[in-house]
C-alpha cells in the first residue's frame, strides 16, 4: 500500500510538474509585464517563434537576420519555403537555412561586397520594415516615392497605426519584441481580422469621456507626493485630441514663476494642457530633477514625466503625437536629456541653455534650442554638444538656412522628416530693468517655440 500510495504521489507531482512547466513555456517572465507580451505570445501560439531554452523570449534583446527572416517567412508562408540550403559562404544546413535562402532567392535580401549574408548580424529599424511590409505585400505604394528610400516604409506604419513614425529612427536597431508586434498587425491584415485604412489614430484612451470635475495638481511618484501647475486650455474638447505641454522650471525660480514669464499659457491659445511640474525641494532653492547617485540615462524626474503623462492621456483627450517639452536654464539641460531618453513619446522640445548628459539617442525628437554666446552661467559649449546631440538623433546633415525673423535662428534643413533641428544663438542679453544679464529667456521664447511647435506636422 505504501508502495502504491508513493507512487500515485510520485504521479501527481510529475503532472503538476508537467502543467507548471507547460504554463511556464507559455508565458516566459520576461515577457508578462511586457507591452508586446498579446503579440508575442500569438506568435508562439502560432508556431512563428520559441522560446530561448531558459525559457525567456528576449523581447529587448536586438534582433539578427537569421531570427527575422524566420519570424517574416514562417508567419506569412508557414512551411512553404522548401529546404534549400548552401545559398551563402557562412549559410548552410543551419535552422535558419532555408529561409534564408528562399529569401535570398526572391529577392528580399541579398549578400554582402564579400557574397556573405552575416546571419548573426543586428537589424536596424528601416531594414526590418523593408523586409516585412514586401514580404507580406503592404501596400507601400500610396506613399510619396520621392522621400528618404525608408521613408515609406515610416509613413506605412505611421498611418496604420503600427508604430509612430515619430518615435522610430530608421538607423538604431529594432528589438524581438517590436518585430513581433510588427508581425502580428501584419499576420491579423492578412487574416482579415484588421484593416490597414491609411488613417492615423493617436487618440488617448479617454477621448470622448467626461474628464476630472477638479484639475489635478499633485500625484505620488514613487512613494513621494509631487505637485505641479496645470493649465487647461479653454477650447478643451473632450472629443478633440488636444495636444500636451510640460515646462520645466530652472534651479533657481518655482513653477509659479516661470509659469508667469514663459509666456506658454498665452502663446497656446487655450489650445493645450500645459503642466508645470515642480522641482525638489519644492519650497526652496536650488531644486533639481535628479538625484545624486542617478545614471545619467536614468534621472529621478524622468519617472515623474512617464506617470504624469500616462495620468493625462488616462484622464483626458490628449493627441499623443503632440507632447512637447520645454525647459529653461539647468532645466534646459533636463529637457534635453529627456527628450533623448523619451523620444519614442515626445514629439518635440524647445529649450533654452543647458547641456545634456546622454549622447546617444534612439528616437528623433524634432528641437529648437536657444542660447546667447555671451552667457556666463552656462557654457556655450554645453549648448553646442546639445545641438550635436540632436543633429545625431535626428540624422541631420550640417547644411542651414537662416529660419524666422528674430533670434538669429538656423534650420538643419537635411534632417530626418519630421524632426528638423533648429538653432537659436540669441544675443538679447539685457532684463526688464535695464541690467546685463545674458542667461536671461528671450522676451520672444515662448511665442517662437510655440509657433514651432504648431509648424510641426
Amino acid at each position: 500500500m505504501k508502495n502504491i500510495n508513493a507512487l500515485i504521489v510520485s504521479v501527481i507531482l510529475w503532472f503538476c510538474m508537467l502543467l507548471w512547466s507547460s504554463v511556464s513555456a507559455a508565458t516566459p517572465s520576461d515577457i508578462a509585464n511586457h507591452q508586446y507580451r498579446e503579440s508575442i505570445q500569438y506568435l508562439y501560439d502560432h508556431g512563428v517563434v520559441e522560446w530561448y531554452t531558459d525559457g525567456t523570449f528576449g523581447p529587448d534583446r536586438d534582433i539578427n537576420r537569421a531570427e527575422i527572416l524566420k519570424i517574416i517567412l514562417k508567419s506569412n508562408l508557414g512551411d512553404a519555403v522548401g529546404s534549400w540550403t548552401n545559398c551563402f559562404p557562412d549559410v548552410h544546413s543551419e535552422r535558419f537555412a532555408k529561409y534564408v535562402c528562399y529569401a535570398k532567392d526572391h529577392a528580399i535580401v541579398k549578400g554582402y561586397d564579400d557574397w556573405t549574408f552575416k546571419p548573426s548580424r543586428t537589424v536596424i529599424v528601416a531594414e526590418a520594415l523593408k523586409m516585412a511590409l514586401e514580404t507580406f505585400d503592404a501596400n507601400v505604394d500610396q506613399v510619396n516615392w520621392s522621400d528618404a528610400r525608408y521613408q515609406r516604409y515610416l509613413d506605412f506604419v505611421h498611418s496604420n497605426n503600427i508604430f509612430s513614425k515619430y518615435g522610430m529612427s530608421p538607423t538604431r536597431n529594432i528589438t524581438r519584441g517590436e518585430m513581433a508586434y510588427l508581425v502580428y498587425k501584419l499576420m491579423l491584415e492578412k487574416e482579415g481580422s484588421i484593416q490597414f485604412d491609411w488613417v492615423r489614430n493617436a487618440n488617448s484612451l479617454w477621448c470622448g469621456k467626461t474628464p476630472p470635475s477638479t484639475t489635478p495638481t499633485s500625484s505620488v511618484v514613487d512613494g513621494l507626493t509631487r505637485h505641479y501647475i496645470t493649465v487647461i486650455g479653454n477650447n478643451y474638447d473632450e472629443n478633440t485630441p488636444i495636444k500636451l505641454i510640460f515646462a520645466f522650471h530652472g534651479r533657481t525660480n518655482s513653477n509659479a514663476q516661470v509659469q508667469e514669464y514663459y509666456d506658454i499659457d498665452e502663446e497656446s491659445d487655450g489650445n493645450a494642457i500645459i503642466i508645470y511640474p515642480a522641482g525638489l525641494p519644492e519650497e526652496t532653492s536650488p531644486r533639481s530633477r535628479s538625484s545624486p547617485w542617478d545614471h545619467s540615462d536614468q534621472l529621478r524626474d524622468f519617472a515623474l514625466f512617464d506617470q504624469l503623462l500616462k495620468e493625462f492621456e488616462n484622464n483626458y483627450c490628449i493627441n499623443k503625437d503632440q507632447v512637447f517639452v520645454v525647459g529653461h536654464s539647468l532645466w534646459a539641460w533636463f529637457t534635453n536629456t529627456l527628450s533623448c531618453a523619451r523620444g519614442d513619446v515626445i514629439r518635440a522640445i524647445g529649450s533654452v541653455w543647458g547641456g545634456t548628459t546622454i549622447n546617444k539617442c534612439s528616437w528623433p525628437v524634432a528641437g529648437m534650442i536657444m542660447q546667447n554666446p555671451a552667457d556666463n552661467l552656462s557654457p556655450y559649449s554645453a549648448g553646442v554638444a546639445a545641438r550635436d546631440q540632436m543633429l545625431r538623433q535626428n540624422w541631420c546633415w550640417t547644411k542651414t538656412v537662416p529660419y524666422g525673423s528674430v533670434g538669429n535662428c538656423v534650420i538643419y534643413t537635411e534632417c530626418q522628416k519630421d524632426a528638423p533641428v533648429i538653432r537659436c544663438p540669441h544675443t538679447d542679453s539685457y532684463d526688464s530693468h535695464g541690467g546685463y544679464y545674458p542667461h536671461q529667456r528671450p522676451d520672444y521664447a515662448g511665442e517662437l517655440i510655440l509657433d514651432f511647435f504648431e509648424g510641426l506636422e
